[in-house]
C-alpha cells in the first residue's frame, strides 16, 4: 500500500534559534500550569526588565531568560499528586493557586474549601479539608519540591547551566521565608529566584485582571513575598504603556529582539534532540499511566521507519515528532488522564482536542513544520474516523501512518487507568482487525516481525525485513 508523498524538510541546525524553540515549547508548560499560552514568555519579558534595572550581569540575564521560559517544566511532575490531594482538576487548582495569597489565612482557607472534592458529600469534603489543613506544610513542600526540583533538573539536562537551574529551583521562595520548598529568606534567596517570583506574579495578575491590580498585589506583598528593592524597581515602569502593550501582544517577537546571547544563540542538532527528549519526559510525567509513553512510541516509530528504509534526515524528523506528539496532552487534567471510567462528553471533547494543541505549539517553530505535521496526525485514521482533522488515507503520508500505528500499539500494550496491559497476542489481534481500515497494514506487519519469536521483547531493527519506503 502506498501513501502520499511529502517533501522532506531538511535544515542546517545552525539556523534554528534556541530561544525560538524554548519560547515556543513554553506554550505547553503554560497549559499544564493552568495559565493562558504565552504566560512564560510574558513573565520572561517582565523579569528581564527588572533584572536590567537591578544591574544583573548580561550572563545572568541570559540564564534568567532561559529559566523564565522553562520555569514550569516541573509542573507536570506534581499534577497527579495535586489531583489526588484535592480530588479535583489539577489544572484548575493550579490556576486559582496563582492568584491566592497563601500568607493570608482566610484566602488560603477559601482556596482549600473551593478546590476540595467538588460534587462530593459534605462529610467527605469536610474530612478531606481537615486532612489537608493538618498536613498543609508537608503537602505544600512536597508539591513545590517536586515541581522546582524537577524543573531545575530539566534545565541542567538540556545544558542551560546552574544559574538557570537555581532560578527555577527557588522561584517559589518568599522574602519572609514562608515560601518553599526550602524556606529560604531575604538575600539567602538567589537574585534570579527573587526576580522570577515577582515577575510571574505580576504577569498572572496583569493578565487575569489588569496592570493596576498586579501592582496593588506586589505592593501588598512587599517584605512578605517579595524583595522590597525589586518591588521598587518594578513600580518604576508601572505606567510604561508601551511596555505593557508589547508584553501582552507581541511577546515572542520582543524576546527575539532582546540584546542578549540567550536571544541569538543557535541550537545544534544534539541540543534540539536533548530538548525534544526533555519535553517528552515532561509530558509523560503528567500521569504514571503514561510514564515513558512518548519514548516507547518513539522507539516503535523508529523501528518501523528503519524497516521502510527512511534516510537519516527523515528518521530524525520522525523521532522528534514522536517525542513531541503528545505535547497537547499537557492541556488535560489528571481528572481525565487518570479516570478509570468512561470519559464524559465534555471530557471526550477535551481529549480529542489535544492533537490540536500539539499542532498549535509546534507551529511557532518554522523549522519544525514537518515535525508538526507528523505529530499532529497521531490520532488520524485511514478511514477518516480519527481526530482532530479527520484526515483520510489519501492525506496521510508514511510518517503519519507510522506514528499513528506506534501510538495505538503502545496504548494497547501498556497499562491504562481503566485496564491492565494487554498480552501481545491480543494486541496484534486487535491491530490486525484494523489493518488497512484505520491503520496501515505494513506498519502492523513490521511490528509483528519485530516481536516474533522473541518472548515479547523488541528484536534488533536489523533483523526486521526491510520494506520499500512509500
Amino acid at each position: 500500500m502506498t501513501s502520499p508523498q511529502r517533501p522532506e524538510l531538511e535544515f542546517a541546525s545552525e539556523s534554528i534559534s534556541l530561544s525560538k524553540v524554548l519560547s515556543s515549547l513554553s506554550f505547553a508548560l503554560d497549559l499544564t500550569s493552568g495559565q493562558p499560552m504565552g504566560h512564560a514568555q510574558r513573565a520572561c519579558l517582565i523579569a528581564l526588565r527588572i533584572a536590567k534595572l537591578y544591574g544583573v550581569s548580561e550572563d545572568m540575564q541570559s540564564s534568567l531568560y532561559h529559566a523564565m521560559l522553562l520555569k514550569d517544566s516541573g509542573c507536570s511532575s506534581n499534577a497527579a499528586r495535586l489531583a489526588e490531594i484535592f480530588g479535583n482538576d489539577d489544572i484548575s487548582a493550579k490556576r486559582l493557586s496563582k492568584i491566592t495569597d497563601w500568607s493570608d489565612v482566610f484566602e488560603a482557607a477559601g482556596y482549600v474549601a473551593s478546590q476540595t472534592l467538588p460534587g462530593k458529600s459534605l462529610l467527605a469534603r469536610v474530612q478531606r479539608i481537615l486532612y489537608i489543613s493538618t498536613h498543609k506544610k508537608e503537602a505544600s513542600d512536597e508539591i513545590l519540591s517536586s515541581r522546582c526540583t524537577r524543573g531545575a533538573e530539566i534545565a541542567l539536562t538540556i545544558g542551560l547551566g546552574p544559574d538557570a537551574a537555581d532560578c527555577i529551583r527557588n522561584l517559589d521562595e518568599h522574602w519572609d521565608g514562608k515560601g518553599g520548598p526550602s524556606h529560604l529568606r531575604g538575600d539567602g534567596i538567589p537574585i534570579l529566584g527573587r526576580i522570577a517570583c515577582i515577575a510571574q506574579t505580576l504577569e498572572v495578575f496583569a493578565n487575569t485582571f489588569d496592570v493596576e491590580t498586579a501592582y496593588q498585589v506586589i505592593s501588598k506583598r512587599k517584605n512578605k513575598w517579595f524583595d522590597p528593592e525589586l518591588v521598587r524597581i518594578a513600580k518604576s515602569f508601572e505606567h510604561d504603556e508601551r511596555f505593557w502593550s508589547s508584553e501582552k501582544n507581541s511577546t515572542q517577537d520582543e524576546l527575539q529582539r532582546i540584546e542578549l546571547n540567550a536571544a541569538v544563540e543557535k541550537a545544534t542538532n544534539a541540543r534540539i534532540d536533548e530538548i525534544c527528549e526533555a519535553f517528552a519526559q515532561i509530558v509523560d510525567a503528567k500521569s504514571h499511566f503514561t510514564a515513558e509513553h512518548s519514548s516507547r512510541v518513539t522507539k516503535y516509530s523508529v523501528v518501523i521507519g528503519k524497516a521502510f528504509g527512511l534516510n537519516d534526515a527523515r528518521l530524525t524528523t520522525l523521532k522528534r515528532a514522536a517525542l513531541l506528539h503528545d505535547l497537547g496532552k499537557l492541556s488535560l487534567s489528571n481528572r481525565i488522564l487518570d479516570n478509570p471510567g468512561k470519559p464524559s462528553k465534555e471530557d471526550w471533547i477535551a481529549i480529542r482536542k489535544h492533537p490540536f494543541y500539539t499542532q498549535e505549539i509546534l507551529s511557532h517553530i518554522e523549522e519544525f513544520r514537518r515535525v508538526k505535521e507528523i505529530a499532529a496526525a497521531h490520532h488520524e485514521r485511514l478511514d477518516g474516523s480519527g481526530y482532530f482533522m479527520g484526515l483520510t488515507r489519501n492525506e496521510l503520508d508514511l510518517e503519519m501512518r507510522i506514528i499513528s500505528c506506534a501510538d495505538v500499539f503502545d496504548a494497547l500494550s501498556a497499562r491504562r487507568p481503566y485496564r491492565e496491559a494487554m498480552p501481545l497476542d491480543q494486541v496484534f489481534e486487535i491491530l490486525s482487525s484494523d489493518s488497512n481500515v484505520g491503520l496501515d497494514g505494513n506498519c502492523i506487519e513490521i511490528l509483528k516481525s519485530a516481536y516474533a519469536g522473541n518472548s515479547g521483547n523488541l528484536i534488533e531493527e536489523s533483523s526486521i525485513p526491510a520494506l520499500k519506503a512509500a
